[in-house]
């Protein structure tokens, strides 16, 4: 429960800090900042992980590791698609790359 729970939350501070546009604008700080977002929400996952070990029974606990890797599965697809969804953009906003035509010299065999 303690892994699933620290990679439930570390992909909740992503995202988080995606929706709310932690890092924009600040050039090379800003994977930094999202990364931190998603080490605070790994901290935070860890913590109440080890609260509800502690307090809850072995069922619920298992029923809690179903929902967490329920979670983890639509992150992971939701982080995907969104990457996706930026590299289309960003291939609709080039300009298509066309290849300088090359002229092809004709060589002349060497002479022995």
């Amino acid at each position: 429960m303690y892994f699933l729970a620290i990679i439930t939350f570390f992909f909740g501070g992503l995202i988080y800090a995606g929706i709310t546009e932690a890092g924009k604008g600040q050039m090379l700080a800003g994977g930094a900042i999202v990364f931190g977002y998603g080490v605070v929400g790994a901290f935070i996952g860890l913590c109440i992980s080890i609260f509800t070990a502690l307090k809850a029974q072995r069922l619920l606990i298992i029923k809690i590791n179903g929902i967490l890797a329920l979670i983890v599965v639509a992150s992971l697809s939701y982080l995907t698609l969104k990457y996706q969804k930026r590299q289309r953009e960003k291939s609709e906003h080039e300009p298509p790359k066309t290849e300088a035509p090359t002229t092809q010299k004709q060589t002349t065999p060497a002479s022995d």
